[in-house]
């Protein structure tokens, strides 16, 4: 498709520090909505085979009480930070506001890292085995820039330096602490019902199979979840490389960003101010 590169080849020409929320608004926004709206949510279902972090996460009734509403106030806090830029006005409102959630909460530093590290290393991982193009190497260091900066105004201490020091203590935070627990697997059951709620008539009789595709082995045994098929596995894997495969070839660059209308949600029909999403108290 002619111009398919043509988002690509600005980035090329930005500096993946200075420029870093114009270049991670791009790849959420233009390059790969869709993957990276699926691998965010991703990466918080990993957060569940984490049991400090799923015993936590659990013990506010949040999400087992109102799934839908703790997502959507989850997807406008993030996405704010992505349209805007964390140091826009919206941004700081946006923080200001995960910091009010956050506060009453006993929450180590390194378990703050390690949900840091999920957003970092998770989508980036996703849309290169999954993605119509892997990630370039501005596109990766500006999304652990972007993360950094965005942990800086939440007051977390000793953040990764770079995208290679996120993934490094990723994968070296699961190899101690992922595990199961009753906790994570009564959230993954909470979400697994959530996304059922998306799929449209007979097929969403499938979502439990099908969100258990996309979690990794390990976090499939940490949160409950059953191993699915083998023909489930190839179906879902053969569907990715298919949808990777039309937009490579067949998709031009996206024009309008995604999202460029507003951020929509179930539990806002009539819109939000930001200082009121989340729970009450």
């Amino acid at each position: 498709m002619r111009g398919r590169y043509r988002h690509l080849e600005r980035v090329r020409t930005l500096d993946p520090v200075a420029d870093c929320e114009e270049i991670y608004a791009a790849a959420v926004l233009r390059e790969f909505p869709w993957d990276m709206l699926l691998a965010l949510n991703l990466a918080f279902y990993r957060t569940y085979a984490i049991p400090s972090i799923a015993t936590l996460i659990a013990g506010t009734g949040e999400l087992t009480a109102r799934p839908r509403k703790r997502a959507d106030d989850t997807a406008i806090l993030m996405y704010e930070m992505i349209i805007h830029g964390v140091d826009s006005e919206r941004g700081r409102a946006s923080v200001r506001q995960l910091n009010r959630i956050h506060q009453r909460f006993d929450i180590t530093q390194d378990d703050y890292r390690y949900v840091l590290a999920t957003l970092v290393v998770v989508p980036t991982r996703w849309v290169d085995r999954h993605g119509w193009r892997p990630l370039c190497c501005h596109e990766k260091a500006a999304t652990a820039q972007f993360y950094s900066r965005m942990g800086r105004r939440m007051n977390i201490k000793d953040i990764p330096s770079g995208y290679a020091a996120f993934a490094e203590f990723f994968d070296d935070y699961e190899r101690r602490f992922l595990a199961p627990s009753p906790a994570g697997t009564t959230l993954m059951n909470a979400t697994t019902q959530l996304f059922k709620g998306r799929l449209p008539g007979r097929l969403a009789r499938f979502a439990p199979t099908v969100a258990n595709c996309l979690l990794d082995p390990p976090v499939r045994r940490a949160v409950g979840a059953a191993e699915p098929p083998l023909l489930a596995r190839a179906v879902v894997g053969a569907s990715l490389r298919t949808r990777a495969m039309i937009v490579r070839w067949f998709h031009g660059p996206r024009g309008v960003p995604f999202m460029a209308d507003g951020i929509r949600t179930p539990s806002y029909p009539d819109g939000y101010a930001i200082e009121a999403v989340g729970p009450a108290s």
